[in-house]
């Protein structure tokens, strides 16, 4: 598994993971709340029990890169050179 370094305008740093999450596999929903993405909550309650837990399981593999994806909206960028590509090999960046 494979870490990304983002930082902001005002140079906070933060390391996020890309590839599987082994926190949602374990914990589920929880780990949306826990990042603060409602929407993902949201979902996580409407969807898990109607699919009877497949859509939770898939999750596992989207978790992450949409973490990434969301702290990319709230501006942050890859760190340097080598960060931004790790994110274009994972299909987050372009």
């Amino acid at each position: 598994m494979a870490k990304v370094r983002l930082k902001n305008k005002t140079g906070v740093v933060k390391t996020a993971k890309v590839g599987f999450s082994w926190t949602t596999f374990f914990f589920g929903g929880w780990v949306a709340l826990f990042r603060g993405q409602w929407g993902e909550v949201v979902k996580w309650w409407l969807l898990n029990p109607i699919t009877i837990g497949i859509w939770g399981i898939c999750q596992c593999w989207t978790a992450n890169k949409k973490h990434v994806i969301s702290l990319i909206e709230k501006g942050y960028e890859p760190a340097d050179d080598d960060q931004r590509e790790v994110l274009v090999r994972r299909n987050i960046v372009a």
